[in-house]
């Protein structure tokens, strides 16, 4: 399928933030990543943050921040989080107070691809986004999901490396609303801050964020 490629103001707006993020890299003494990081490298440092105690809700938090403020959660704990050999990258179950729910993560990095499973079968195929979310809301629980509750009720994020809107990552998608969408900006500024306040585990996903980023 063909890569959602950014607009120039999206290019633009990466560019910028990564400049911003490596010198508050410099100013933090932690030396980013030379080498580019794809996106399944990138998805294990976040699973690795998530497994870690000190830098789990930092993680969690800066993955759903761009839920919408009736499900966000702003102090969560995760309780598990695995990646799963197909459907999504990432599931994770966390509770915040008394409240339990799952948030299925989809990362696309730099030029990751949009995918419709069965295209080359079915041209009519849906968006993965599509059959990710009549999967995990239909009476039949996804084998994807097997570690999981079925009772939970589901949250949906993108984790996208530029922001790009569901439209422009999914066009025409059926459930595109149902999808919340991270950007990398948002995902860094959470972790900066958090590491600011002295939360540990922080740094392997800081020193990566923008390894590999286009430059212009």
């Amino acid at each position: 399928m063909a890569f959602p490629a950014p607009t120039a103001d999206q290019k633009q707006k990466l560019i910028d933030d990564h400049a911003a993020h490596r010198a508050w890299l410099r100013d933090n003494k932690i030396n980013e990543q030379p080498h580019a990081l794809t996106e399944d490298s990138f998805t294990g440092l976040i699973l690795a943050g998530l497994l870690d105690p000190d830098s789990a809700p930092s993680v969690c938090r800066a993955l759903f921040v761009s839920l919408n403020p009736s499900s966000r959660v702003d102090v969560v704990l995760p309780l598990s989080a695995y990646c799963p050999s197909s459907g999504v990258d990432l599931v994770v179950e966390a509770q915040q107070q008394d409240f339990r729910g799952l948030v299925v993560v989809e990362h696309k990095r730099f030029t990751s691809p949009s995918h419709a499973p069965g295209y080359k079968k079915n041209p009519n195929a849906r968006w993965q986004t599509d059959q990710v979310y009549e999967a995990a809301t239909s009476d039949y629980w996804p084998r994807w999901m097997h570690e999981t509750d079925p009772s939970l009720p589901v949250a949906f994020v993108v984790l996208d490396g530029y922001g790009k809107p569901m439209e422009q990552l999914f066009p025409g998608g059926l459930h595109n609303e149902k999808w919340a969408v991270t950007s990398y900006s948002q995902f860094g500024a959470v972790l900066r801050a958090e590491h600011d306040r002295g939360v540990r585990g922080l740094i392997p996903l800081l020193a990566a964020l923008y390894a590999g980023a286009p430059r212009s």
